[in-house]
């Protein structure tokens, strides 16, 4: 193992400050949170981790008060600011803050850009790259209780400790491959959608993506909808997990029964229990004023079962994503999960299909991954519609 210089724990913000002026004139800054977030809807930060290439600093949020001058270096367009897997990350950051880390290098999405995987951990990567063994650690601390223990502070030193060799040798090879650019937009998708999730007019088309909502009828999805923007506004307003609130299962019984009283209510035993306590006035008003969704909607949401010329299109899809994968050493999730080539299939079916026999992209597949997978799913969707419209 690298001797590192013992990290320093940040604890008020004459240092912070101090600090942010030295951090503003480098290129590249390595960043990682300790939270917990098991109880409430929005994480509890315990530590914030920067190190700088010499050495690895400890920001204690349970003290510093003033973070005008880190975050001033967080958006800083000039510098670098390297992670990994780091959307729960970014979550941090933006509640902390009300802003995101940029520009952005995710060193988990840099490596499965290499072959080394979709989601290979830092300890592995470490691993791969410098050949280091690092221990597990403190994963299940509560990074909350003070004092930190010994280990607690070696542990959180070393989440940041290699990831400036990490970003060398990984942004390097990504140039060689001509592979950068994929990398920077993946990352900046990362930072849009970890924004769009406070964005509340994103809500109300969160109904759409729930399994189940293709069993119900455009009335019941017009309930959905509603239900799903109340279980966001409340689990933000009570800072509690959105299951505690209620769960998916709860609000497509919900739906499905469309109660118009409490007895209705009550005859649904299996929801969660502060429904019927807490919320049931609430919830049967949002019910019973609810607008029916657009047929067009109604008639044509993902979930249903798929019919087996819908399933050998998926298959063929998957084979040529596997080819490109193959090809280009990237990893198959991150060129196009399942769920996004039967969104990809569901938009190119018969009665979608353009004159120009060109595709329609899904966006978080419109960028990079379109670029390399355009021809050959064009030629198994543009040919015979994808059957996406065959239910």
């Amino acid at each position: 193992m690298i001797d590192f210089p013992a990290p320093e724990l940040v604890v008020d913000d004459a240092r912070l400050a101090q600090l942010c002026q030295h951090w503003r004139t480098l290129p590249m800054l390595a960043l990682d949170t300790e939270f917990i977030r098991v109880s409430t809807f929005y994480p509890r930060a315990g530590l914030i981790q920067v190190g700088d290439g010499q050495g690895s600093y400890l920001l204690d949020p349970l003290f510093i008060k003033v973070w005008q001058p880190f975050m001033e270096i967080l958006t800083e367009p000039g510098i670098t600011k390297v992670m990994h897997s780091c959307s729960e990350d970014l979550v941090v950051f933006n509640y902390l803050y009300g802003c995101m880390p940029g520009p952005l290098f995710d060193t988990q999405k840099a490596a499965g850009f290499l072959g080394h995987g979709y989601s290979i951990s830092y300890l592995n990567l470490v691993l791969h790259i410098t050949g280091v063994e690092l221990s597990k650690g403190e994963t299940r601390s509560d990074w909350l209780k003070r004092p930190l223990s010994d280990n607690q502070v070696k542990y959180a030193a070393l989440d940041v400790a290699y990831l400036p060799r990490l970003h060398q040798e990984l942004e390097s090879a990504l140039t060689q491959d001509s592979k950068l650019d994929y990398l920077r937009e993946e990352c900046e998708r990362m930072r849009q959608i970890s924004l769009a999730s406070e964005d509340q007019d994103r809500w109300a088309d969160l109904y759409l993506s729930m399994g189940a909502a293709w069993r119900l009828n455009a009335r019941q999805l017009g309930a959905l909808k509603e239900l799903c923007i109340w279980r966001e506004q409340v689990s933000r307003q009570r800072d509690k997990p959105r299951a505690w609130i209620a769960r998916d299962a709860d609000l497509i019984a919900l739906a499905q029964a469309m109660p118009s009283d409490q007895q209705g209510l009550n005859q649904l035993s299996d929801l969660n229990r502060n429904i019927y306590q807490q919320d049931a006035e609430t919830l049967l008003a949002l019910i019973a004023e609810s607008e029916a969704v657009a047929p067009a909607i109604a008639d044509n949401l993902e979930g249903a079962p798929m019919s087996q010329t819908q399933r050998a299109t998926l298959k063929r899809c998957q084979q040529a994503v596997r080819a490109v994968a193959a090809e280009t050493g990237i990893a198959e999730e991150l060129l196009a999960r399942k769920k996004q080539l039967i969104t990809l299939m569901h938009m190119n079916g018969r009665a979608a299909m353009g004159n120009d026999g060109k595709l329609a992209w899904p966006e978080d597949l419109s960028g990079w991954q379109q670029s390399l997978l355009v021809e050959p799913l064009t030629r198994i969707l543009g040919g015979s519609g994808g059957g996406a419209d065959a239910r």
